[in-house]
This record gives C-alpha cells, sequence and structure tokens, in this order.
C-alpha cells in the first residue's frame, strides 16, 4: 500500500531530439530501482515509483544514506544502480589513484569491482528541512543537493554536464549507457507527473541510412532540434 506521505518522483518524457541549448544539463539514464529517500529523525526511509515502501533488500540503501545526509530533513531522489559511476566524484577512483601515488600498489582495489558494486546515485533534492524545493529552478536544487550529500563510495551525485556533450557521450557509452536524461537548468519538480523539460535521449551515435536502406527509401530519422 503506498505511504500516504510518499513524495512521487518527477518522469521525463521519451524524445528524440537534438539539443544545442546552453540552457540544459545532460546526466547518464541510470537503470536501477527508482527510489525516494526520506530522512526524518537520523532515519531513512524508501519508497518505489508508485509511493510504496520498499522491502529489507534495501536496507543497506537506507543505511549508507543515513551516514551520508548532512541535514535534518531532507527528501532525495536518486536510482540504486549497479552501473559504474563516471562521475569526478567517485570516492573508489580517489582512493586508487591516492594508493598509487603513496607506492602502495598491492592495496589498489580492482578498479571493476569498486565501479560497479551498488550504490545510491542521487539526482535531486526535492525538499530540505521540512521545506518543499518543488519550485526551485533545477541547477540550484543541484547545488543544494551537493551542498547537504556527502558522497562515499555507496553514495554517489549522478554527473550533470552542459555542452558540448559530445565528449561525456562517448565516454557514457563506453560505460555501458544507452540512454541519457536532459534536463532544463530552470525545471522545476512536479511529482508524479511527466514533464517536457526533463527529456530521455538515445545515447546511440547518429547514424544515416546505410546503402541499402537508401536504394529502397530509407530516410534519416527526423529529430526535433533544441536550440538557444
Amino acid at each position: 500500500m503506498p505511504d500516504p506521505d510518499a513524495v512521487l518522483p518527477q518522469l521525463a518524457t521519451y524524445a528524440a531530439v537534438v539539443i544545442t541549448s546552453v540552457e540544459w544539463l545532460f546526466e547518464p539514464y541510470w537503470s536501477g530501482d527508482r527510489l525516494i529517500a526520506r530522512l526524518h529523525g537520523g532515519r531513512v526511509t524508501l519508497t518505489d515509483a508508485a509511493g510504496e515502501p520498499v522491502g529489507p533488500e534495501f536496507a543497506e540503501a537506507a543505511e549508507q544514506l543515513a551516514l551520508a545526509i548532512d541535514a535534518d530533513a531532507a527528501v532525495i531522489d536518486g536510482v540504486w544502480t549497479a552501473q559504474p559511476f563516471v562521475g569526478d566524484g567517485s570516492s573508489a577512483r580517489r582512493l586508487a589513484e591516492t594508493l598509487a601515488e603513496e607506492g602502495r600498489a598491492e592495496e589498489v582495489p580492482d578498479p571493476e569491482e569498486l565501479e560497479t558494486r551498488r550504490a545510491f546515485v542521487a539526482f535531486d533534492l526535492v525538499e530540505l528541512d521540512g521545506k518543499s524545493l518543488a519550485d526551485v529552478p533545477y541547477q540550484e536544487r543541484r547545488r543544494l543537493l551537493a551542498s547537504v550529500l556527502a558522497e562515499n563510495v555507496r553514495v554517489r551525485i549522478s554527473p550533470a554536464v552542459k555542452q558540448p556533450l559530445a565528449p561525456w557521450l562517448h565516454a557514457w557509452r563506453g560505460n555501458g549507457f544507452t540512454h541519457y536524461v536532459a534536463k532544463h537548468a530552470n525545471s522545476r519538480y512536479r511529482p508524479g507527473e511527466r514533464v517536457e523539460d526533463w527529456l530521455i535521449v538515445s545515447a546511440a551515435a547518429e547514424r544515416g541510412p546505410t546503402m541499402v536502406g537508401r536504394m529502397f527509401g530509407q530516410r534519416p530519422r527526423k529529430l526535433r532540434r533544441i536550440e538557444d
């Protein structure tokens, strides 16, 4: 049964677009379990995309978040995922680099093991200290999220980048991401709604029709363009 106090996650819209505007931010599309984490009284409770309380299999996520959130109360939107983390904030990568620099190579963990273990990847802050941030622009919510969440190996903040996007797409595809999410910097948070200022876009490189396709009249896929 849904938790009456649960916040439903905002949903993005699938779109075939090319975005060149500097007013948008881009994140990898994380596969996994979409969760809303609520910190209150030093304890974190988790609900799923339908507002249902989650089972004991997510107890570790709740414990790690309770240690990482530096606030009296907060509601955070994110994903419990096993996908590799690709941002600069990876504690695992910093640890490996530090050990290597200190000549302690035998202690360096296996990067693949570190980067693919399950972690909660946060990408939005919905409430802080009892106040809703729903009408605060997304870019500002991201700044507040970074100020209250201490990253570690099991709790991370999703990277969010601006144009030029191409180098990031190359890296994300190399790490197995098939899609990315484009979010307008001024977008608000509308719980439970599917919105047009959050877009899920294929990360696949755009290619024109093959020679056979051209012979049979195949045309390039028409993409909507979003420019400044």
